[in-house]
């Protein structure tokens, strides 16, 4: 049990800091040890024990990673089960967590003071049989004397999948199949006391959680933590952590690395040395070669070496890691031909050779787990080399999700059972590589998003849309993103404002599942390809996007970008601005970014999630704020301003107290 593991480093050396949270992303910093950790965690668990019920599910809501660790190790404690997810307000946002209450059979809530009434107003008092609980720190007795936490529970938590709104679905983490992984892990990427981790990952996923979170707790070494939003705002946070404290292992998606190619400058490069960076390790979405690649040649001046590189391959279902283990001292590349990247088998091409692709290996599999290929054609095990489903085997597998039939869930082979993770991949050597998704599921900077629920939330957006007429596939372009094909009613086509579908379905999107597509097609009926059946074909959609032979009634393409550069449309605002004319500068930036004209923006209480942003493009329009007004807008502030109105506040405060330093006027509260 995880919680055996901190009571153990508690005792064994109490002083040590178990995490470091910077605040702020640089230098606000507070510091927790293992001996405080263990007393906070004792005393919330016993009071928890008092409270516990049966098979009690508590749902844990925390903007704070300490605060949320220390509520998560308490419900280990008391055998509870613990079910993370991320908080934000808003009405999309309150909706989805309803869902999920009601999935999971919530019958507590675990929360922090700052957000106890609002938890209270959106869920407790729509539901009698909920209680709500606040966790912060002093609120509950010492324990005079060590009682025994309680016995290992069936399941540890529920981890919900981060892409699941319509059907929420949770994995069923065990207490035995965590340990499991902690080893799996530690054997993989070589963590001792010594190490030093690192993690901007949001806590409530897999990733963030289990892979740094709790891994810190397991090998008992000191672990720095950045909240997400710092990273996104400014990735030099992350190598300038790195560099300053030292750390061993870090690492995230892949598009975290390709951020910090192309957003740190080289002035910022120059500050930097990550010699002590031995484990990179990158999963959590397709690894690419060219992003190891450039990462690699653009921060070796740094001290950054390309074995530190670790890509690894892993899943909520089976907790987290499954291959990551390297065979050599890089990661293993194979080149195959562009032709035949679709085929049932891979034969390796010389490096040297026209038009190929480079597929990077996930790394070997660990000696206690099995992963198999198999046919989903033949459901026999194919050999070398030879595409078939991703299928796995081992101690660290879960029994499916949570109060959901799981028995198409699993193969069995030779009396053992085998989990089908949807994942098209091949074995060569021994080595996993991941080449494609059976289940077609969305991977968008590291998580995952099942394309019918965003297929439903645009079909549902406008009258024009064809009720079963949207497919959303992925794309490159140039990191992993997606499409959306929407066909429009015939008789819609000439009567309606196509530029206006173009709006709601970002919009929506946006709101709804807080990313933007990298371009929305809109096209006639029957558009989209799919079988005799009727099914949405969407490999094929985007095979016809990338030959450009789809029928296009209107489109737009997002504007990504890759800078904090002032758009040239929002870089005249007045002196001393007003009220309105700053709001009319925000939106003005926002659309620069999402490409919705800001006039179609009409209500100041319009909530920040219905603008189109995701969180990279929020991250970018604070960046140019700040840059061209010079002031400090912080990250967070996205989380604490829902909607226009109250954003535009802050910048004018903001505004103001520039104003009043400027001129040595004294400040009088």
């Amino acid at each position: 049990m995880i919680i055996g593991f901190l009571f153990k480093h508690a005792v064994s050396f109490p002083d040590r800091i178990a995490f470091t949270l910077l605040e702020d992303g640089e230098s606000r910093v507070r510091r927790i040890s293992y001996s405080e950790l263990y007393k906070h965690v004792q005393r919330l668990g016993e009071h928890l024990k008092q409270q516990r019920a049966g098979n009690t599910v508590a749902l844990l809501l925390y903007q704070d990673v300490i605060d949320f660790t220390i509520a998560f190790l308490a419900c280990q404690y008391a055998g509870i089960i613990a079910v993370p997810i991320y908080f934000a307000r808003g009405t999309k946002h309150v909706s989805r967590m309803h869902t999920l209450v009601e999935d999971a059979a919530i019958t507590m809530i675990l929360t922090s003071d700052n957000l106890a009434t609002y938890v209270q107003q959106h869920f407790a008092s729509a539901n009698s049989a909920i209680s709500v609980l606040v966790t912060d720190h002093g609120k509950f007795p010492d324990v005079m004397q060590r009682h025994a936490p309680a016995e290992d529970q069936e399941i540890a938590f529920l981890q919900y999948t981060s892409g699941s709104t319509g059907k929420p679905k949770g994995v069923m983490v065990t207490a035995s199949s965590l340990v499991h992984n902690q080893e799996v892990i530690r054997h993989a990427f070589g963590c001792d006391e010594s190490a030093v981790i690192f993690s901007w990952l949001p806590f409530h996923h897999d990733m963030g959680l289990i892979g740094s979170l709790l891994h810190t707790i397991y090998i008992g070494c000191s672990c720095v933590l950045m909240p997400p939003a710092h990273f996104i705002q400014r990735p030099f946070r992350w190598l300038s952590a790195i560099s300053s404290y030292k750390v061993t292992h870090s690492g995230g998606p892949n598009f975290g690395y390709d951020l910090c190619v192309s957003r740190i400058t080289p002035e910022e490069l120059s500050t930097l040395d990550l010699s002590s960076w031995k484990v990179a390790y990158n999963g959590a979405e397709p690894v690419r070669y060219d992003t190891i690649r450039a990462f690699s040649n653009y921060f070796r001046t740094a001290g950054f070496r390309e074995e530190a590189f670790h890509p690894c391959y892993g899943l909520a279902e089976a907790t987290l890691m499954v291959t990551g283990v390297r065979s050599a001292p890089l990661p293993l590349l194979m080149h195959i031909s562009k032709d035949s990247a679709t085929a049932d088998y891979m034969q390796p091409m010389p490096a040297n050779s026209p038009d190929i692709i480079t597929l990077v290996s996930s790394g070997t599999v660990t000696s206690d787990m099995d992963v198999k290929i198999i046919s989903p054609v033949s459901e026999q095990v194919c050999g070398e080399r030879e595409v078939g489903e991703v299928c796995i085997c081992g101690d660290s597998v879960t029994d499916g999700y949570w109060r959901k039939d799981n028995t198409t869930l699993f193969y069995m082979l030779e009396d053992r059972r085998y989990l089908r993770t949807g994942d098209l991949g091949f074995l060569s050597a021994n080595e996993l590589f991941v080449h494609g998704r059976l289940k077609e599921m969305l991977i968008i900077r590291g998580e995952n998003f099942y394309p019918y629920d965003i297929e439903y939330c645009v079909s549902q957006c406008h009258d024009a849309i064809e009720p079963n007429g949207v497919a959303a596939f992925s794309v490159l372009q140039p990191q992993e993103s997606f499409v959306i094909i929407a066909e429009i009613k015939r008789k819609a086509i000439q009567q309606t404002d196509l530029e206006q579908v173009l709006i709601a379905i970002s919009k929506n999107i946006a709101g709804t599942f807080g990313i933007t597509p990298h371009e929305i097609i809109l096209t006639s009926p029957l558009g989209i390809p799919r079988t005799t059946s009727g099914k949405l074909q969407r490999g094929k959609c985007a095979t016809h996007y990338q030959e450009q032979t789809f029928n296009v009634l209107a489109s737009s393409i997002s504007h990504a970008s890759t800078s904090a550069t002032v758009p040239a449309a929002v870089a005249a605002l007045p002196e001393n601005p007003d009220t309105n004319a700053i709001r009319q500068y925000v939106l003005s930036i926002i659309s620069s970014r999402t490409g919705i004209p800001h006039h179609t923006f009409s209500s100041e209480d319009i909530e920040l999630t219905e603008l189109g942003l995701d969180s990279l493009r929020s991250m970018e329009v604070i960046n140019t704020i700040n840059k061209d007004l010079q002031i400090n807008l912080e990250a967070s502030v996205l989380l604490r301003n829902s909607t226009m109105s109250a954003l535009t506040e802050s910048i004018e405060s903001l505004l103001w107290l520039k104003s009043a330093h400027a001129t040595g006027n004294e400040i009088i509260i």
